[in-house]
């Protein structure tokens, strides 16, 4: 078996926390922002990487096979680094179209500014319509990463991965294709690889989700030997513009493409924004949809539910269905979501899911398990 080594304090259970905020969503109406909140966005890397603190500080997070041979770690952005970067004031809101009118340009960074207040707290995981946790490391997340390198899951045309947060699933496989990359010398044409990572949270994707894959970049292409760091070290790496040109020079060369949507998934924009992005056809089809500690909510499985299916059908690589893996917990308790109602749901769809593997939990007792979702 593998073993996908988190600290205990990055992965405490919140079901309590996530049953208050609930409760309280159903006895207010929403605000204008979180309106505002609900339209999803696209950004491409290079948007996202433009204002980054001239140093980061990041960890190896370590993934280990039970024969002995080593993965390589997946780098991940420290919290505690974000924090500081909020904290000095550095303009980091979001960046919009000039036909925004300046009413909406203020619903936006409002929108924003409370957000980054959350991810200031040392006390809230969650907050409904305002932040899913995306700055947390959570247990499916490790579990799907244990899954898909035992696995060897090849990802074909490209992986989409909805509520990433520190996109460690996806991490994994983009790392996996870079050392593909730099080992093979065959000189033949490389076919577009897409990478395209879903959060709630634009402040998620834009201080954790996307300097993750730059780091990743890093660890695998620039430095000659990462195994050879300590794990779970605090790590630093100097952000030059000469470093974010040439990561970017390097997907542009090898035909990775690299996008972000922010938002809420019970949207029709959403889809449009997978169908009409402005890619080739062949970039926006991805042949992997990932997810993980997705389904926990009864006020969003539903349009979840329906969004995966949608992804593993329409956006397929070429004539073929794309395939799903979700890493869930069997039940959560006082939330309202369990596997038993996200395996119904997605039959009554039309599609098919199976348990492939399952977790013991570590405290609570609440197995945990992966489920491969496929559309006929």
């Amino acid at each position: 078996m593998f073993k996908f080594d988190f600290s205990g304090d990055d992965i405490d259970e919140v079901e309590g926390q996530q049953e208050q905020h609930r409760d309280e969503s159903k006895t207010e109406d929403r605000s204008a922002d979180a309106i505002f909140a609900l339209m999803p966005a696209m950004y491409d890397i290079s948007d996202l990487l433009q204002k980054l603190p001239s140093r980061i500080s990041y960890t190896l997070v370590p993934v280990s096979a039970s024969n002995g041979t080593n993965e390589p770690p997946i780098p991940r952005r420290e919290v505690f680094d974000i924090k500081v970067q909020i904290m000095a004031n550095e303009d980091i809101l979001l960046p919009f179209p000039d036909d925004v009118s300046e009413t909406v340009a203020e619903e936006r960074d409002q929108f924003i500014k409370k957000e980054l207040q959350i991810l200031l707290s040392n006390t809230e995981d969650l907050r409904t319509e305002l932040y899913e946790g995306g700055l947390k490391s959570w247990e499916g997340a490790g579990d799907l990463v244990e899954y898909l390198a035992h696995e060897g899951n090849d990802i074909g045309n490209g992986v989409l991965e909805l509520g990433c947060g520190s996109a460690l699933p996806s991490l994994y496989l983009f790392q996996k294709h870079l050392r593909s990359l730099k080992s093979s010398n065959s000189g033949a044409p490389i076919q577009t690889t897409s990478f395209i990572l879903s959060d709630y949270n634009y402040s998620v994707l834009r201080l954790m989700t996307a300097p993750n894959f730059l780091l990743a970049y890093y660890a695998n292409i620039v430095l000659p030997d990462t195994q050879s760091l300590t794990p779970q070290e605090d790590l630093d790496l100097d952000i030059t513009p000469e470093l974010i040109s040439q990561f970017l020079e390097f997907l542009k060369i090898n035909n990775i493409v690299v996008k972000f949507i922010s938002g809420s998934w019970d949207s029709k924009e959403f889809s449009q924004l997978l169908g009409y992005s402005p890619v080739t056809a062949e970039q926006k089809k991805f042949s992997l949809v990932l997810a993980s500690e997705t389904i926990y909510s009864m006020s969003t499985i539903n349009s979840f539910t329906s969004l995966f299916l949608d992804c593993i059908t329409y956006w397929g690589a070429s004539s073929e269905r794309a395939e799903g893996r979700v890493a869930a917990k069997e039940i959560y308790f006082g939330v309202g979501g369990t596997v038993r109602q996200f395996i119904e749901l997605v039959r009554q769809l039309g599609g098919h899911a199976s348990t492939v593997r399952r977790i013991t939990g570590r405290s609570s007792g609440v197995a945990r398990v992966v489920i491969q979702v496929t559309k006929s």
